[in-house]
């Protein structure tokens, strides 16, 4: 039955990560269905004895061991995720809500736990000491289709990830008080100490080794991102062997220690960690809620439903504006904080091991703990996928002309011309160079600039990155327009950011690097362009499309010309800018745009060009109705 439950927890948690992602859904709900249709407990309810396709407690003490080293790793992935430019930016609402916040929480929470379900206090407190987390890697896919400032998203993601191992800590001194009662405050507060140092000095120690070994060349390829994989697993056992429960202290706080510093190639190591944290995070979800003893969930009735109703409409919200003040957020901002905390993995790990060790050390209140704490992450899960559809448009943040920018990176005639029709189209647009002088021909023209290294995350952040934005990179570099492809995907969650490729590969764009968008659908002589509009011997024009000239006068016509006469770089399809465009196929488009060499245009195409509109007058226009 062993095998049987790892393999199946596998499977089923790929698959429920599939559906997931399918829905665009947090994958939280589609893991705690698999698992509770999978484990015996929903069998149980019926009558029906050895029933379920799985069965965690056949695992034994490997379950509590895999959920500890679980969430250690994941963790340490959140912890490489946190970018220190960024957590400066909002230290203050993050240190508030991590004080403030967890305390107004904490006592909130065991205050109603207490009060519905009249269990003891320390028990109380103890529910309260876990849920004070919030879920990361629930925010995280969350945000993904959530449209809302880039500092609200920052302050969730940076809270959820600090206060994971915050809330594990709390949570575990007030297990041993719940253990060991009687026991005086100072020993309580002397663990507590030895536990922070200790996490503290393994985290940084391990991180600064990792750091080094990242450096240097002593592993390479794939053994490089398992040797940090060793380290982070040794630096967890050393913590958790000296002070217990220390260890996922030290994995996030390696994680953070090796971010903080600037590697060299750290985006693989991030998808490596990454691709681990999603498998664990699906493991972890199928076996815990395979042993969640339902009939315990039942009992709480409506009772459950009070105590998760007053954590997502008093707790949350009075933390919110208790810990930041108007001065730091506005009002619409600091409601999607209030009314987004969803709960995770981390609050499920330690739920379920503090509901083991109570029923182990035969203290009652465990299954009706265990069972809070999972009603509580499906309602905050199911509240907050709710608030990401409604509060964006309610509270205006789909209306920010920001929300339609393209940024393109790199300042030449060619880009400039091509940013100018992007406005004229209603399209927000923002050119990327480190070049004063580049930038300023397009100062005036409608278009926005922002001087910086196209290499440096905090540039495009200057520049009013959001995750729906749509990036170009257009240097005449073709290594570098990767680097800044794969820059924007890893630290912005850019899913297609679109490149100007000058050599190509055939499998380019399917086989490899299917997430890039080549310009136009293809290799694009990016110099030879510049050097036309340069001299004036190029400009670029729109065809306004229906279902017959796409299909053919277009496509014969731009066959015949070839790409040095006539170039596609962008298609319109209900008003959205399509810059991956298969080789003159224009199904479903209603324009294209096109680069084109003096008199390149085939006459015949002549009476499809749609009429130039003024650059600046259409941005005045656009900025008036987005007002």
């Amino acid at each position: 039955m062993i095998l049987q439950t790892i393999v199946l927890a596998v499977a089923l948690g790929i698959a429920a990560q599939i559906l997931a992602d399918r829905l665009k859904l947090p994958a939280i709900l589609p893991l705690l269905v698999f698992g509770v249709l999978a484990g015996p407990n929903l069998w149980h309810l019926f009558g029906v004895e050895g029933g379920g396709l799985i069965d965690p407690e056949a695992l034994g003490d490997g379950l509590e061991l895999f959920i500890h080293l679980g969430i250690g790793i994941i963790l340490f992935e959140g912890g490489l995720s946190l970018s220190p430019g960024e957590l400066r930016r909002v230290g203050g609402s993050v240190r508030n809500l991590l004080t403030i916040g967890v305390a107004v929480t904490g006592v909130v929470a065991a205050v109603t736990f207490r009060a519905v379900t009249g269990q003891p206090w320390l028990t109380a407190a103890l529910f309260g000491a876990i849920v004070t987390v919030t879920g990361p890697t629930v925010i995280g896919p969350l945000l993904r289709h959530m449209i809302v400032p880039r500092r609200v998203a920052t302050v969730l993601m940076s809270e959820g990830l600090i206060v994971d191992p915050i809330g594990a800590v709390l949570a575990y001194l007030v297990l041993q008080a719940i253990e060991r009662p009687g026991m005086p405050v100072q020993p309580l507060g002397h663990e507590l100490l030895v536990l922070v140092l200790v996490g503290t000095a393994f985290g940084v120690t391990a991180g600064l080794v990792g750091r080094w070994l990242a450096r240097s060349r002593w592993t390479g390829g794939e053994l490089s991102n398992l040797t940090i994989l060793a380290l982070l697993l040794v630096c967890f056992y050393l913590s958790e062997d000296l002070a217990p429960q220390s260890g996922i202290l030290a994995s996030m706080v390696m994680g953070f220690t090796m971010s903080s510093a600037n590697l060299p190639d750290l985006a693989p190591l991030k998808s490596f960690k990454g691709q681990l944290t999603v498998l664990l995070i699906s493991v972890l979800f199928v076996l815990l809620a395979g042993q969640l003893d339902l009939q315990a969930v039942l009992d709480l009735g409506v009772g459950g439903l009070l105590v998760v109703g007053g954590l997502i409409l008093v707790a949350r919200p009075l933390a919110v504006f208790l810990s930041i003040p108007p001065r730091r957020l506005p009002l619409a901002e600091r409601s999607v904080l209030a009314l987004t905390a969803p709960r995770g993995v981390v609050a499920a790990g330690v739920g379920s091991l503090a509901a083991r060790q109570l029923e182990a050390s035969g203290i009652p209140g465990g299954a009706a703990l265990e069972g809070t704490v999972y009603l509580t992450i499906l309602a905050t899960v199911v509240w907050a996928t709710v608030m990401a559809l409604v509060l964006p448009p309610v509270l205006g943040f789909t209306k920010d002309p920001r929300r339609r920018l393209i940024l393109v990176v790199g300042a030449h005639a060619l880009s400039g011309a091509l940013a100018r029709v992007l406005v004229s189209r209603g399209r927000t647009v923002v050119v990327l160079d480190s070049s004063p002088t580049k930038l300023a021909p397009l100062r005036g023209s409608g278009v926005g600039t922002v001087r910086g290294d196209a290499r440096d995350a905090a540039s495009f952040e200057e520049a009013g990155i959001q995750r729906d934005s749509q990036v170009v990179a257009l240097t005449t570099n073709d290594e570098l327009n990767l680097l800044i492809a794969e820059l924007v995907r890893d630290e912005f969650g850019l899913e297609h950011p679109v490149v100007g490729l000058q050599r190509l590969s055939e499998e380019f764009g399917t086989v490899r690097r299917a997430w890039v968008d080549p310009l136009g659908g293809g290799a694009i002589d990016l110099s030879a362009w510049i050097r036309r509009f340069e001299d004036g011997r190029a400009r670029v024009v729109t065809l306004g499309l229906d279902e017959e000239t796409a299909t053919g006068d277009v496509r014969a016509s731009l066959e015949e010309a070839g790409v040095e006469a006539v170039q596609p770089i962008c298609g319109w399809r209900d008003g959205s800018a399509v810059f991956r465009l298969e080789k003159g196929v224009f199904d479903g488009i209603d324009a294209v745009t096109l680069l084109v060499a003096e008199d390149g245009l085939p006459p015949v195409l002549e009476p499809y060009v749609l009429p130039a509109v003024d650059a600046v007058a259409e941005a005045e226009r656009t900025a008036g109705e987005d007002g």
